[in-house]
C-alpha cells in the first residue's frame, strides 16, 4: 500500500491535521521522503488543510470552552500557534459568549454551586480568570436585584 492510499484511508474516518498524518503514517512505516510526498499531493488536492481543520474544530466544539484552551486543544493536534489564535479569533461566538453559556449551563446543572467552586470550573475550562469574576459579580448583582424586586413586590 502506499503512503498516499494510506493516507485516504486515514482520513476517510476522520479529518486530521498534517502533523496527525506525519505520525500516523509514520507508525505505518512509511519514511519521510513517501510521507512527505503524499501529504504534499494530498494538500494539493484539498484533501490536507490546516487552516480548515482549525476553523471547524472551533466552530464544532459543543462544549463552551476559553480561547487559552482552544488555542491549546489545536496546537496539540499540530496547527501552529498563530493560525490557531487566528481560527479562534474568527470564530462565529465569542469568548464572551461562550463564557456566558458556561455559566449559564454551570448554574442551571449546579443551582446550588458556590462562587469559589463556579470560578474553579470555568477556569478549568480555559476562560481568564478576571472574565470570570467579572460575569460572576454580575451575575450576583442580577440576582440580588431580582431578589430585592421579588421582595419588595
Amino acid at each position: 500500500m502506499t503512503a498516499r492510499l494510506a493516507a485516504l484511508r486515514l482520513l476517510a474516518q476522520r479529518r486530521l491535521t498534517e502533523a496527525q498524518l506525519w505520525e500516523r503514517l509514520g507508525r505505518r512505516g512509511f519514511d519521510d521522503g513517501q510521507t512527505r510526498a503524499a501529504i504534499e499531493s494530498l494538500k494539493g488536492d484539498g484533501f490536507v488543510d490546516d487552516l480548515l481543520f482549525a476553523a471547524l474544530f472551533v466552530e464544532g466544539r459543543a462544549k463552551a470552552v476559553g480561547d487559552a484552551r482552544l488555542i491549546a486543544e489545536l496546537v496539540q493536534r499540530g496547527i501552529d500557534r498563530d493560525a490557531a489564535r487566528r481560527s479562534v479569533a474568527g470564530a462565529g461566538r465569542t469568548e464572551t459568549e461562550r463564557l456566558e453559556a458556561a455559566i449559564d449551563k454551570l448554574f442551571r446543572t449546579r443551582a446550588s454551586i458556590s462562587y469559589p467552586s463556579a470560578a474553579r470550573a470555568l477556569e478549568r475550562l480555559g476562560f481568564p480568570a478576571p472574565a470570570i469574576y467579572r460575569h460572576l459579580r454580575q451575575r450576583s448583582q442580577n440576582e440580588n436585584l431580582t431578589h430585592a424586586a421579588e421582595d419588595s413586590g
